[in-house]
């Protein structure tokens, strides 16, 4: 919530942005990149802050950790 454009929450104006992260061996963020955009340049800029937050726990190739790519929606919503 602290991420949500001020003046777009007062608005009433949400979005989803879709992004990539590309997730370390060890589960964070390292690049984030936006697949579909929300229209709004400052929700996907505060999509993209929210993610690099996130931490996942690794992805495994059999017995192997390994980075991977995964793709996430971001919704940001005014609760009525």
């Amino acid at each position: 919530m602290r991420e949500y454009p001020t003046v777009l929450r007062d608005a009433g104006i949400g979005g989803a942005p879709v992004l990539w992260l590309y997730i370390s061996t060890d589960g964070g963020v390292l690049s984030t990149e936006v697949q579909e955009s929300s229209g709004y340049e400052a929700l996907d800029q505060a999509a993209q802050n929210v993610a690099r937050a996130m931490r996942f726990s690794p992805a495994r190739n059999g017995d192997e950790v390994v980075a991977v790519w995964v793709q996430v929606p971001i919704r940001f919503a005014v609760a009525k």
